[in-house]
This record gives structure tokens, C-alpha cells and sequence, in this order.
């Protein structure tokens, strides 16, 4: 007997770039690098990280090929705006522990409602849909929100005008189709501005190390775009920090 519960919270669906072309090697690695950052995600919620307010029973995820969904859950009372910035906080550094782990991912985010029943690993509803809808649609690595979500994020933020908008970065990001798309952005390049969260412990110049980073990867024709629009995000999170720090 199916147990699906109605559920409040957020859902992000990301798939693997540069999947269609592994070989079997490379799935073997994939899968053993997925699996490593996982289970480092699901033990750094275990721990209490500051702003970050999330309880482990709260977040589960699922796999389906080269396919992840994060999904929070806030049971049934509508997400609260600290909830909707700790899950940023999770994905910005599911995307950069994946980044150090060889592994890019790209995908959307979307607030709202949905089913969840882990024992068959379903997991389906308004959120769901909508985070289906975009998470193929960028061309680059990261993470955006929903329109319908972003709408949603800036209701949050106009609701507490001091809050400090420290997980997300409002950018154009770039489609597919060569448009763009306003919305928020896991701002996670910021995490290489922190040294306390960086999972590395050299002292490389902050764009050398995103670059040797993505080095590593093939490169075939016609995906080039994805990299120099993902080190271009980059360089503007970067700068807008620096800036940020410079002016407090």
C-alpha cells in the first residue's frame, strides 16, 4: 500500500554533465564519487553549521541514472524562508563537493508541495514538476530556481527586509536556447571565499583552482559554452563579494 505524504519544502533535480559520453570506467567512477559525496552531504547536515537549519530527517535524496533529486522536507506547514536559504546552503555545497569529487552538476530548484514515500523511492508533485521542467533547460554547471520560485524567494526577501541573501545570487542565467534567465542563483563560488568550508587546504589563487577543477574534464565540440559561462558566473560571484567585503 502506497504511504505518499502530502509534504511542504523544496526540490532540486540535477543531472551529470557529460553522462551520454562516459565510458564504462567512467560510470564505475561516477557512481563511486556520487555514493562519497552523498554520504559527505548527509554527514555534514548531521552536524550543526551555523546558519544552516536543517534537520537530517528533513532531507532525503534519490538517484536515477546520472540523476539526483535533494529533496527537503518541512512537513506540513509552508517552508520557511531560513529553510529555503539552508537548502541553498546544502546544494551550493553538494555542487562544489561535486566539483572537487571530478563530478558536474547542473539543474533547477523549486518551493512548494509534493509526495514523498522513500520505502518505494517515489517521490512526485507541484514541485516536482516544476523542478522538471528547467533542470536540462541552463548550459552550465550549477543551479537555478524555478521562475515560479524565484517569484517565491523574493516574497521571502521583501517579508525581512534585513535578511542577508548569503546562499543565492540573483543572475541571468544562461539557457540552452542562447536566452537568459533572471532568477536566483546556488551561489556557490562563495564557498571558495570561505576557508572554513573550502574541502580543500591549499592556498591557490581562488580562479586557478576552479580552473584546474574543470581541466580535468573532456571538453567535446558544441559543450565549450557550459564552461566559459560556468567560470563567467564565477568571476561575477566573485567579484560581487569582494566588493561586498570591501564596502561593510
Amino acid at each position: 500500500m502506497s504511504k505518499l505524504v502530502k509534504q511542504y519544502g523544496a526540490v532540486a533535480i540535477l543531472d551529470a554533465l557529460g553522462a551520454k559520453n562516459f565510458s564504462e570506467q567512467d560510470i564505475a567512477a561516477f557512481l563511486e564519487s556520487r555514493e562519497r559525496v552523498l554520504t559527505e552531504l548527509s554527514e555534514w547536515v548531521e552536524d550543526p553549521h551555523g546558519s544552516v537549519k536543517i534537520d537530517p530527517k528533513e532531507l532525503v535524496t534519490f538517484t536515477f541514472n546520472d540523476t539526483i533529486l535533494i529533496v527537503l522536507r518541512s512537513g506540513d506547514q509552508p517552508l520557511a524562508l531560513s529553510k529555503a536559504t539552508s537548502f541553498a546552503a546544502v546544494l551550493r555545497k553538494f555542487v562544489v563537493d561535486s566539483l572537487v569529487a571530478g563530478l558536474l552538476f547542473r539543474g533547477s530548484a523549486a518551493l512548494g508541495t509534493f509526495y514523498v514515500d522513500e520505502d518505494t523511492n517515489t517521490v512526485m508533485g507541484d514541485a516536482v514538476t516544476d523542478a522538471a521542467q528547467w533542470y536540462e533547460s541552463s548550459d552550465w554547471m550549477g543551479i537555478h530556481f524555478t521562475p515560479r520560485s524565484c517569484i517565491e524567494l523574493e516574497r521571502m526577501f521583501l517579508k525581512h527586509e534585513d535578511y542577508k541573501e548569503w546562499a543565492v545570487l540573483r543572475y541571468q542565467v544562461p539557457l540552452r536556447d542562447g536566452k537568459s534567465l533572471d532568477t536566483y542563483a546556488i551561489n556557490w563560488p562563495k564557498i571558495f571565499m570561505v576557508k572554513r568550508l573550502r574541502p580543500w587546504k591549499d592556498s591557490l589563487p581562488l580562479r586557478a583552482k576552479l580552473l584546474g577543477f574543470l581541466s580535468r574534464h573532456r571538453i567535446p565540440l558544441g559543450t565549450e559554452q557550459k564552461y566559459s559561462k560556468t567560470i563567467a558566473f564565477f568571476d561575477h560571484s566573485i567579484e560581487k563579494e569582494t566588493l561586498r567585503i570591501k564596502n561593510r
